[in-house]
């Protein structure tokens, strides 16, 4: 499996596009679509799902575009679907056009969906903390945790999240028996190894629910 990442829209997300045998996912189409659509018809890949981390606007902001190219299902947790909501408001507020409405799922994704791509199993696992309903993507030594967790650091809760939550989800990952490949939605990779080792909010640092 290749991994192919661009950094996109106003807050340089990490769109990442996960390819097989001429099939692909694509993770956090968080704008630019013409740079991610021309990306997929230069390689001549077909999405066989848009995924989202969260409801963020810049990890949704090009879901509507590559839908209507490809058709390719989109799918994002229930639970965040009050954040989507305030999509075209949060856009107009904070980066100042109107983006059109948001994008509509087609399905839900929670702890334990599942997907494939070629031999590859790609599994969803819910790390609500900066939102909701935050999931992460396991397949094989990887993970791709949005913001919940970046190098060095971990995603914010002041926009919809929650302390308490975030800080079980990093006893989650702090208790994984494995090492994984982190791909995070901001910023450089990172191990869950490196980050157990230097990552403050990994040594209890997390802040009392407010």
């Amino acid at each position: 499996m290749e991994i192919e990442r661009l950094k996109v829209g106003p807050l340089q997300t990490n769109c990442y596009v996960l390819v097989e045998d001429g099939k692909c996912i694509v993770i956090d189409a968080g704008g630019d679509h013409e740079k991610i659509i021309a990306l997929l018809e230069r390689r001549g890949i077909t999405p066989q799902v848009i995924l989202a981390t969260h409801g963020h606007f810049d990890h949704i902001l090009s879901v509507t575009a590559i839908k209507s190219r490809f058709g390719a299902p989109f799918l994002i947790s229930k639970k965040d679907m009050e954040i989507v909501s305030g999509f075209e408001q949060f856009v107009e507020k904070y980066i100042g056009f109107d983006p059109g409405p948001a994008p509509i799922p087609d399905d839900y994704i929670e702890d334990g969906t599942t997907f494939r791509l070629g031999n590859n199993s790609i599994e969803v696992v819910e790390t609500p903390g900066h939102t909701p309903g935050s999931c992460s993507f396991i397949v094989e030594d990887k993970i791709f945790t949005g913001d919940f967790i970046f190098k060095g650091t971990i995603g914010r809760t002041d926009f919809g999240g929650s302390y308490k939550d975030m800080a079980a989800s990093i006893e989650w990952a702090k208790r994984l028996n494995r090492d994984l490949n982190v791909f995070p939605g901001h910023g450089d990779p990172t191990t869950i190894e490196d980050e157990k080792r230097s990552n403050p909010f990994f040594r209890g640092n997390i802040p009392a629910e407010k």
